[in-house]
């Protein structure tokens, strides 16, 4: 701003001496332009990110896999979820902040290009909470599945996965924090693609004290059928996490479904559940090696039932902080389909620039 004003002042000044010079101006009147200019160059430009925080992020996580399904085997280059995001806040009153979000998939596995979106919303963060509106994690994960899921693994938790949210698009949110108690709401509002109320609603609570979290949410979820509803799911789940002073991690996550639906009698309706554990062990500075035991019902009892469970073995190592090579073993074993069994060698890269005003 200062060099353009400079620029701008010279400017005005020849300007200023040649009319003189050309058509008899006063010096009074050079003088008044040089006060006029004076008083522009005191008003600062108003900056876009005074009082904000604007952070560019990634995460990219490629792998190279040797699967093995019982009945073909093939080596596959695939993706743990790569994503590139953008995030700002700004700062509009003394404990109040818009915030808006945008990240989308790298679709690393095949073209390279930006897949769909995992987060777009926009939010107003207050003392009383914060309220957001658009496509975002619902309570289930950020309070329950998210302290499982520390494999690096598109499917992790591999329970917990099958049915559960991960995102919520058309979602309204509202998260309060106090006293080591987090709260969470959301529904989600899809139009006429559900009932004539919301066609998710997911409600959450976590407690955080020292190196213990422990976590509950329900979920309640319409269920389509043609394009219209046929029942609802109910999910009631749990986790415990715990973090030990040598550095274990130990992890449970339980849920409980009960899928119910109309106009289909009641043997129609079943219960399933979900089950997913994690251990972690550092190795010295820099390795680090994760269990995992995991166990899908779906409350199906003839042969198109999904039901399995596994387990995972993983090696990390990190020479940065930033940066993670893995190699982990895979086992997944299906009650009516044949059996999977993966060997994954993965690379990963973080980075997050961050910019303040």
């Amino acid at each position: 701003m200062k060099n353009h004003n400079t620029v701008f002042r010279t400017s005005m000044i020849a300007t200023a001496l040649a009319l003189t010079a050309t058509n008899g101006y006063a010096a009074e009147q050079v003088e008044a332009l040089n006060q006029r200019i004076a008083q522009l160059e005191t008003q600062a430009a108003p900056s876009q990110f005074k009082n904000s925080e604007v952070s560019l992020y990634g995460s990219i996580r490629p792998t190279l896999s040797y699967l093995d399904d019982s009945t073909d085997e093939t080596w596959d280059v695939r993706d743990a979820l790569s994503r590139v995001g953008i995030k700002a806040s700004t700062e509009f009153a003394d404990g109040w902040r818009a915030i808006a979000q945008g990240e989308w998939s790298v679709d690393i596995a095949n073209s390279g290009n930006f897949g769909k979106a995992r987060q777009a919303y926009v939010a107003i963060a207050s003392p009383y909470g914060q309220v957001g509106i658009g496509k975002q994690r619902p309570a289930q994960y950020s309070l329950i599945a998210e302290y499982v899921d520390i494999f690096n693994h598109g499917n992790s938790p591999y329970a917990y996965d099958h049915e559960s949210p991960f995102f919520v698009d058309n979602f309204v949110t509202y998260k309060l924090v106090t006293g080591g108690f987090t709260w969470m709401a959301g529904a989600q509002f899809d139009g006429d693609k559900g009932d004539t109320g919301a066609d998710l609603v997911n409600l959450g609570v976590g407690y955080d004290v020292g190196a213990l979290h422990l976590g509950l949410g329900y979920v309640t979820q319409d269920s389509l059928e043609n394009g219209q509803v046929n029942g609802d799911n109910q999910t009631l789940g749990g986790v415990v996490a715990y973090t030990f002073g040598n550095g274990l991690y130990l992890a449970a996550s339980y849920q409980d479904k009960e899928y119910n639906f109309d106009n289909q009698g009641l043997n129609a309706d079943r219960s399933g559940s979900t089950l997913d554990t994690a251990l972690a062990y550092p190795l010295g500075d820099a390795y680090k090696i994760k269990l995992g035991y995991f166990q899908f019902k779906d409350g199906i009892e003839d042969v198109s039932s999904m039901d399995y469970d596994g387990f995972n073995t993983t090696l990390e190592w990190n020479p940065l902080a930033n940066v993670r090579v893995h190699l982990e073993y895979l086992d997944k074993n299906y009650d009516n389909l044949s059996d999977d069994h993966a060997v994954t060698v993965g690379f990963r890269y973080d980075f997050n620039l961050n910019w303040k005003g």
